[in-house]
């Protein structure tokens, strides 16, 4: 797929067929660039790049999961346009992908009209949840990837990140961040460490650097599952599922946790867990697919370890790794939301993981 500044090449799909493309504006911060993609008769598609370090092998297992929960009779999941026989350069049938020249992997999916909810209502949130649900069930069928006690990659990837913090604290970040040009990513990361100084974030990170795993449940799940990525109608029934590409094995909590943790809940306190606050939404989906015990304690346990590990990432991002990003602004919002959450993470990881050894 050739691209210059203002061109696209969509012929892996759409073959010489006239197509208007324009950028796609709500993308994330994988590096990924996202375009939408007009037909003459209407129909819209959207054009995505994988992130650069993204494997063929893994991206054709998202495809391939995909297209399994679309079999299935999950709708709420895009379709994904194959590449034209001409075109497959001997990737065999059925193959979906396009590599540019700098070798990153392309993608062309079903568009679907929809947009996110911050903070959506309670039936809104139910509806979304009983579709996860459903995902779930269908993702628990895929062939070659059957539920089966296992260790959780999510669960890992905390204990391993609390084990780095508590050796490289924050605090050793704050010379650096003073010299950078940024002065908002450093107000920053005094607030954080003023929060882990009155909150007993050391404790809390403590804790999460000993915790010793359990094997979980795992199956095919979504990974990257937040707001942004749960599109509702105007009349608010759920419109869809977008982004898969972080797709993998792990708990089903993991899911629950990212979504109920990036929603504003419009009732509650900060003293109750996420699944305290999101009850009526969880009842919701047991109506698909019943929690196990150990999937309701997860919860919680996830969304709080995650905020901790969350603000982790971009301050080394930022500091460390001197990252650039196009909008300043929405990684900024992106910071102030894991902070104001930061205080209830820290009480709410010394509670769990105590519950979870």
């Amino acid at each position: 797929m050739a691209m210059t500044h203002d061109f696209l090449d969509c012929t892996p799909w759409l073959g010489n067929e006239p197509v208007t493309i324009s950028r796609l504006g709500g993308s994330g911060f994988s590096g990924s660039r996202v375009f939408a993609v007009r037909r003459d008769s209407g129909a819209i598609f959207v054009l995505k790049s994988f992130p650069p370090a993204t494997l063929a092998t893994h991206a054709a297992w998202v495809h391939g999961l995909m297209r399994h929960l679309r079999a299935a009779g999950v709708d709420t999941v895009p379709h994904v346009i194959a590449v034209r026989p001409e075109r497959r350069s001997g990737a065999g049938e059925g193959s979906t992908m396009a590599a540019d020249p700098e070798g990153v992997l392309w993608e062309l999916v079903e568009f679907i009209a929809g947009s996110p909810r911050r903070a959506p209502t309670e039936t809104e949130a139910a509806t979304a949840l009983i579709g996860l649900a459903r995902l779930h069930v269908a993702a628990a069928t895929l062939p070659e990837a059957p539920p089966r006690p296992a260790a959780s990659p999510g669960i890992a990837r905390r204990i391993d990140q609390a084990r780095r913090l508590v050796a490289a604290p924050w605090h050793l970040l704050a010379p650096s961040a003073a010299a950078t040009p940024n002065d908002a990513v450093h107000e920053r990361l005094l607030r954080a460490l003023e929060i882990f100084q009155t909150g007993g974030g050391r404790a809390a990170v403590d804790s999460l650097a000993t915790h010793e795993p359990l094997p979980e449940l795992c199956q095919p799940v979504l990974r990257d599952l937040w707001s942004d990525h749960v599109l509702f109608a105007q009349d608010g029934r759920l419109a869809g599922f977008v982004d898969f590409h972080a797709a993998g094995c792990d708990t089903p909590a993991t899911d629950l946790a990212r979504l109920l943790g990036s929603w504003d809940a419009s009732t509650g306190s900060g003293r109750e867990t996420l699944a305290d606050r999101w009850r009526g939404s969880l009842e919701a989906y047991e109506t698909v697919r019943l929690l196990s015990p150990r999937e309701r304690c997860l919860i919680p346990w996830l969304h709080a370890t995650g905020v901790i590990c969350g603000l982790d990432n971009w301050f080394r991002w930022l500091i460390t790794d001197r990252r650039q990003f196009d909008d300043m602004n929405r990684v900024l919002a992106r910071l102030d939301r894991l902070l104001d959450a930061l205080p209830d993470a820290l009480e709410g990881a010394r509670r769990a993981v105590s519950s979870q050894n």
